[in-house]
């Protein structure tokens, strides 16, 4: 946000003084950013030669028990970068069809092995950020099929804008916890976070895409249990 420098010898300083911590604030989590992403792209390398090593050193059990911390190591460094890359704020908005986008991330789902199925219209051409949108569902796909056996994807239009559904029969996410679980790096330790091994970033991504095409994300309760994910977003003409 820039603040108009105009008015009062007083405003005006207040505004070019508010200007300039923002653009210090902004350099500085640009510059950590930064660091951050060169640090977790760094690390994949020696990993890549741990595991070589304990591919062809180790053996049995011990084998085994390497590898799987490996693989936890790697997914999490490979979550921190998918978040850190930020590419939903620069791609370009476009049209495309929701509604077979929707139905491909299903039948992704679906092949290889998940119950994942889908509602709605067989075409909604609309403008908006199609790798974007198409990641933020991923994500909430990915959650929902950890914690629940089926899961159904929805979409419709209500007052101009679109409206996506991800449902899941889980255990849910408690009410006071709803919005704090879109917080970056916040896991719930109960039953919706067993299993897990990320670093919970995936509704964090989601809700900063969401937020990035001026719309609403929602997590409500689903009867008799599980979890709906409701993402309202506005029509772009």
């Amino acid at each position: 946000m820039i603040f108009e420098e105009k008015g009062s010898v007083e405003i005006v300083a207040v505004a070019r003084s508010l200007n300039g911590m923002s653009d210090r604030i902004t350099t500085m989590i640009e510059g950590r950013t930064r660091m951050l992403r060169g640090v977790s792209h760094d690390l994949r390398t020696p990993l890549t030669r741990l595991r070589l090593r304990v591919e062809r050193g180790c053996v049995g059990e011990l084998r085994d028990m390497l590898l799987t911390d490996i693989s936890r190591i790697d997914s999490l460094l490979r979550e921190s970068l998918r978040y850190l890359r930020d590419d939903h704020n620069r791609e370009t908005v476009e049209t495309v069809d929701l509604a077979s986008m929707l139905q491909t991330i299903c039948s992704e789902f679906s092949d290889i092995g998940h119950n994942v199925s889908y509602r709605g219209p067989n075409r909604l051409p609309a403008r908006f950020k199609p790798v974007a949108i198409t990641r933020a569902v991923n994500n909430l796909c990915e959650n929902a099929v950890k914690f629940g056996s089926s899961v159904e994807i929805s979409l419709g239009v209500v007052a101009e804008a679109v409206v996506i559904e991800v449902t899941d029969d889980g255990p849910g996410i408690p009410e006071a916890l709803r919005s704090r679980v879109l917080e970056p790096f916040y896991k719930i330790d109960a039953a919706r976070s067993v299993n897990s091994t990320g670093f919970g970033l995936g509704l964090s991504i989601v809700s900063e895409i969401v937020q990035g095409h001026a719309g609403t994300l929602e997590l409500l309760e689903r009867q008799p249990h599980g979890l709906i994910v409701r993402l309202k977003i506005p029509l772009r003409h």
